[in-house]
């Protein structure tokens, strides 16, 4: 696991009426609405690549955004780091990543 994340706890359902910035106030995944659970219904996931990975590019022109982590991506060591960040920054969001492709 990465330490980058330590102090901040996974974000859950915190009421409407919560003042802390990092909690959902609406979104309560287990509430069960029409006969589903909100998680099934509003199917939230980090995509690794889209999320992380993806420079900006299209099919006009080279990548516009600046992800400074994006360097060093051939080296195993730097790879691996970067990948146990996002898990870890995914077990704070408490949504499902799909990380294979990082």
């Amino acid at each position: 696991m990465s330490d980058i994340f330590a102090d901040i706890q996974p974000i859950r359902y915190g009421g409407p009426d919560s003042n802390n910035e990092l909690t959902c106030r609406f979104y309560d995944k287990d509430r069960v609405v029409l006969g589903k659970r909100m998680e099934d219904h509003l199917r939230f996931a980090v995509r690794a690549w889209h999320g992380f990975r993806w420079p900006g590019s299209d099919v006009f022109g080279a990548g516009t955004f600046d992800r400074s982590w994006l360097t060093g991506m051939n080296d195993a060591a730097a790879a691996a780091a970067k990948r146990a960040t996002l898990f870890d920054f995914t077990t704070r969001l408490d949504v499902p990543s799909t990380a294979s492709t990082m």
